[in-house]
């Protein structure tokens, strides 16, 4: 296959001789300045065999063509040869520091140049060909094994080692991401470099060993089987060098560990393994490696089911709208709902909030469910409304996840519109815990969703750690007080807690936030709520989530007041 030659040179005589020099040889592209110069090799970077530029010319001159080039990966392995009639040093240096590769001087002589142009190419391919066979086996970081290596090493260490057992770990920092935040991308580089270098230095003490980086923070490791009192003691050694290495920062490390006992098992499964035990200790002071249970296999197999059940469940609408009524405490009258959801499929009957949320929540799912749930609980309030009912009020969830969806408040907004739903009968509940995820997008939108004339209910008021802090910073319409903090009735703590609920209505009154409690389950909780100016509650002492059907009877049909 014939090499191509970029030459880059504005003087078109020179061009021109150049190309009389290469062509037959090679063939040949042209560009008059710099920029030319780079918008060809980007369309052509695969294809382009050596560049021959000169120093000085418009728009973009050599040198920052060249700098340019250096800064770029895929660029800087195709080989440059700088043509110039400086002679003075200070040039050449700079040439080298922008990764020039040769030089060749003016007035031309064809048969150095070809020579120069020959020798580069041929060096670049050796180069390239060693690049590639270094990657293929070696992390370009840290030098130690890449995870495909590590794959056949072990495998290998395995099959020569038949009397020893052994044990695969799975070994990663805690929220690196935060790591690099503050102290940026260099610093973060270095401490996995100095990850390696611990690993290095483990391997003079254990054998036989093999290593390697898995991706980004996370490294995979394979040494002989020990006990949990030789795993922590190695945990202590691990967390004492990185403590003596940033002592700006306590960095958090996990380690996940899988005890091999086939042997003739797929290492990438292993590692799976290894990584499912890692994250039982994710972000833990006192625990920091768990050992792989069978249970732990199990759940992530119950997790991935109910993932691949989900797209038909939509389909077949086997997520169904529950509804948890909200009453006065003025009256005792029924004044809204809460709507939830449940998971009712053919062959396994109801599948609990508690299992299929979580999974959601951690692979994204969770955004789908949500819109889901906005379309059916709008679909609702119209099928009232052409019924001729007028409707009490339903809240309905808004997750962490959704809100990092750019087009949320976009996407409530069009339902409404599409549904001709009042945007006071479709209120939006948000946690208290996710304004403190990204407070700055939060705010934004609940001040266009209430200027689309929605009510924010803050839930799970007074369960974070920020309530007062985030209450100052945010505007909502309703809080929604978490009962669950509130001591039972005749405990050692009934008194401090009661008084903690009616400080925080004390401070709503004064703010002029209705407050909806939570949770109600006694009686003596109702009395006290009512007791203190609670405007408003919700729990099972008043009613259970229900079907819809259920609901409509009990809001519709009959006079909805509790007896």
């Amino acid at each position: 296959m014939e090499n191509t030659v970029l030459v880059v040179e504005d003087n078109e005589i020179n061009r021109e001789l150049l190309v009389t020099i290469l062509e037959g040889t090679y063939n040949v592209l042209e560009a008059d300045n710099g920029k030319k110069a780079l918008d060809i090799l980007w369309k052509l970077k695969n294809k382009v065999s050596a560049v021959i530029t000169d120093l000085i010319m418009p728009e973009m001159d050599g040198f920052q063509f060249l700098e340019e080039y250096s800064s770029s990966p895929e660029l800087s392995t195709i080989p440059v040869i700088v043509s110039t009639s400086q002679s003075d040093s200070e040039s050449e240096v700079k040439c080298l520091g922008y990764g020039a590769w040769d030089f060749i001087k003016k007035p031309y002589n064809a048969e150095i140049i070809r020579f120069r142009v020959k020798n580069v190419i041929e060096r670049s391919e050796l180069y390239v060909l060693r690049k590639l066979r270094y990657q293929e086996q070696f992390d370009t970081l840290t030098g130690i094994y890449i995870q495909n290596m590590f794959v056949h090493q072990t495998k290998k260490m395995l099959k020569e080692n038949p009397d020893i057992e052994f044990m695969l770990l799975h070994f990663d920092i805690y929220q690196f991401q935060v790591y690099n935040s503050v102290f940026g991308r260099r610093e973060g580089d270095k401490l996995i470099c100095h990850i390696a270098d611990m690993l290095r230095e483990l391997e003079k003490h254990i054998k036989p060993v093999t290593y390697c980086r898995i991706e980004a923070d996370v490294f995979g490791i394979c040494m002989p089987r020990k006990d949990g009192e030789f795993i922590q003691r190695l945990m202590d050694e691990f967390q004492k060098d990185l403590k003596a290495y940033q002592r700006d920062y306590n960095i958090l490390s996990n380690l996940g560990v899988f005890y091999i006992e086939d042997r003739e098992a797929s290492v990438p499964a292993m590692i799976d393994h290894a990584k499912l035990a890692s994250k039982e200790c994710k972000g833990s002071y006192i625990q920091n490696y768990y050992i792989y249970t069978e249970q732990m296999g199990k759940s992530i197999e119950e997790a991935q089911a109910i993932v691949n059940d989900m797209e038909q469940a939509m389909k077949e609408e086997q997520f169904v709208l529950y509804l948890q009524p909200k009453y006065s405490l003025a009256d005792y009258r029924l004044k809204g709902a809460e709507v939830l959801i449940r998971w009712v499929t053919p062959d396994k009957g109801m599948v609990s909030p508690g299992k299929f949320i979580p999974v959601f929540e951690k692979n994204g799912l969770i955004m789908k469910l949500d819109y889901y749930v906005w379309e059916q609980s709008c679909r609702l309030i119209r099928s009232w409304l052409d019924r001729g009912i007028k409707p009490f009020p339903v809240s309905v969830n808004i997750s962490r996840v959704s809100m990092y969806n750019p087009r949320m408040v976009e996407e409530i907004h069009e339902l409404t519109l599409k549904y001709d739903v009042p945007a006071e009968l479709f209120q939006l509940e948000l946690t208290e815990s996710a304004y403190t995820d990204n407070p700055e997008a939060i705010k934004r939108a609940m001040r266009q969703l209430q200027e689309y004339g929605h009510t924010i209910l803050m839930d799970d008021f007074g369960s974070g750690y920020s309530s007062l802090n985030t209450l100052k910073d945010i505007s909502v319409d309703v809080l929604k007080l978490d009962m669950k903090f509130m001591a039972a009735s005749g405990s050692e703590n009934q008194k401090r807690s009661e008084s903690i609920v009616a400080n925080v209505i004390r401070l709503a009154k004064d703010l002029d936030l209705p407050v909806i409690a939570e949770g109600v389950e006694e009686k003596e909780q109702v009395e006290f709520l009512s007791s203190v100016g609670c405007e408003y509650v919700q729990g099972y002492y008043f009613a259970k989530p229900m079907p819809v059907k259920e609901y409509e009877t009990l809001a519709f049909q009959v006079e909805s007041v509790f007896r």
